[in-house]
């Protein structure tokens, strides 16, 4: 689990609380990362500064087809594509304005995986070999715990997903899975306002616990995984 030496690995939404654990694990291992994130890009490489194996930092929002073919084309073919990017709104369905809200949410969450997966699988296909990883939610399993119902869709659609690309990239060598975690400890979810006496564990999880199982399903051991959505939940639902 920690050999990415010479493998170049694209992580969507790497400033973000799992996306910045996930760029942290992979480095220490050896990788060769390119980091997007719709922040600044300076920000984005002070936020993982000090970190070795940083080759590139884009501002990006995956939303845009047009941005993410235009870096991928500027990056070229890599190794593994990690996706952790995502919006978890918490409003009213029933407000006048919500359907710009579910627009947004679904662009995001939804669309940006396709945009990304549509950029950089074709060159894994080519060379027969890539790992693929999305992030899904326990709330695309359950309907969720306090999630509004676009972003209970979005992550449903991802867990879809994962099934659809793998079946069109399994058989060229090329693993897509995802991980479905729970709540975690992001400032996405500052001020939510959990109930952990639902938890089994009694807490939220850290953004590191959910980087580790993305990480493993990154790396060359994840061999014969795919199509598969890991539970990163903490036993809050079971399937």
């Amino acid at each position: 689990m920690t050999d990415f030496d010479n493998q170049r690995v694209v992580i969507a939404g790497a400033a973000g609380g799992i996306g910045l654990q996930v760029t942290a694990l992979l480095a220490e291992a050896g990788a060769a990362l390119h980091l997007l994130d719709i922040r600044d890009p300076a920000q984005a490489q002070a936020t993982n500064a000090g970190r070795g194996g940083v080759a590139s930092v884009h501002r990006c929002n995956v939303a845009s087809r047009a941005e993410v073919d235009a870096i991928a084309a500027r990056i070229g073919p890599v190794d593994v594509l990690v996706d952790a990017a995502g919006i978890w709104p918490q409003d009213d369905w029933m407000a006048a304005d919500w359907d710009a809200a579910f627009d947004r949410v679904i662009d995001v969450n939804l669309r940006g995986p396709i945009n990304l997966v549509r950029a950089f699988m074709p060159a894994m296909i080519e060379r027969r070999y890539g790992r693929i990883v999305l992030c899904g939610s326990i709330a695309g399993w359950a309907g969720g715990l306090m999630s509004s119902p676009h972003y209970v869709a979005s992550k449903g659609g991802i867990h879809a997903l994962v099934r659809w690309f793998a079946q069109q990239a399994t058989p060229h060598g090329v693993c897509v899975n995802g991980v479905a975690p729970g709540p975690v400890v992001t400032p996405m979810t500052e001020g939510a306002h959990h109930d952990l006496n639902r938890f089994p564990l009694g807490r939220l999880a850290e953004p590191r616990e959910v980087a580790h199982a993305m990480r493993f399903l990154c790396s060359r051991e994840a061999s014969y995984l795919s199509g598969t959505v890991v539970d990163v939940n903490g036993g809050i639902y079971m399937r």
